[in-house]
């Protein structure tokens, strides 16, 4: 299937640069074509339309380029899902070809290459499909989780640190893919009956803290500091925020409120 996938993707490929080499007047031709039909189609919707023909027939031009490149991004994102690759891999591929795309135009009669065309009716459709598509395929992917350890837990067969052990610990650290990484970390602390502390605070945190602001600040905390009250260590603390979207809310028996978010 990846094979198959693979040379479908050439193909297409293939295609839009054989598009490219066509002349100016070809490709104009190919297009007003297009546009005069569905100049027709408007004209017997709309009869009192004011639609301009040389401002439609640019419309037709540009969605041609986008509709193209959307295709591509679908193929190539299947193909490169077939091997395994990343969501980068895709992008790279759609950066390369249409940058070839752009470039083959030198060479065809009465036209040229530019770099607007390459990025934003060329690259930015071939990335946000491929973006999109990585949503909705990640979205639907679980897991399974052994719930040996639960049970366990569950039944005191074991104690919360051996569990923590067992679920976490073993698991080899992975890299947060990049659309799941935090920048920043927002928190909201409320201390009762300190009305003054609280409005400081609530201006002091106003604005999100840069996680690698964070990270400068933990490199001078010893690890001593967690090994009572918070079973992790700082890579495990600073690998927790580094995900986008985490969200911890601590409730004291003294009062005291503590929100954390990741953003």
């Amino acid at each position: 299937m990846k094979y198959i996938s693979l040379s479908v993707s050439f193909i297409l490929t293939v295609f839009v640069f054989s598009m490219s080499f066509a002349s100016g007047s070809d490709s104009s031709s190919l297009s007003l074509s297009v546009t005069n039909v569905i100049a027709d189609i408007l004209n017997n919707l709309f009869p009192n339309n004011t639609i301009d023909l040389d401002t439609l027939h640019t419309v037709v031009r540009k969605l041609a380029h986008i509709s193209e490149y959307m295709i591509l991004s679908i193929s190539w994102f299947i193909t490169i899902t077939q091997w395994q690759g990343s969501l980068g891999k895709v992008w790279a591929i759609g950066l390369v070809i249409s940058g070839i795309d752009e470039t083959i135009q030198i060479f065809a009669i009465d036209r040229g290459p530019s770099i607007w065309d390459a990025l934003l009716f060329d690259f930015l459709p071939f990335a946000i499909t491929g973006y999109l598509l990585w949503l909705i395929t990640n979205k639907f992917r679980e897991e399974p989780m052994d719930t040996s350890t639960l049970l366990r837990l569950q039944q005191n067969a074991i104690t919360p640190e051996a569990a923590y052990e067992e679920l976490y610990k073993k698991q080899k650290p992975t890299k947060v893919p990049l659309f799941h990484r935090a920048h920043f970390i927002k928190l909201k602390i409320h201390i009762p009956e300190e009305k003054g502390v609280n409005v400081f605070l609530k201006v002091l945190f106003f604005i999100p803290m840069p996680i690698l602001f964070l990270r400068v600040i933990m490199s001078f905390i010893k690890m001593d500091r967690f090994d009572e009250d918070i079973p992790l260590d700082k890579k495990e603390i600073m690998r927790l925020i580094s995900h986008r979207g985490i969200r911890v809310k601590v409730n004291t028996t003294s009062g005291e409120k503590i929100l954390i978010k990741t953003i």
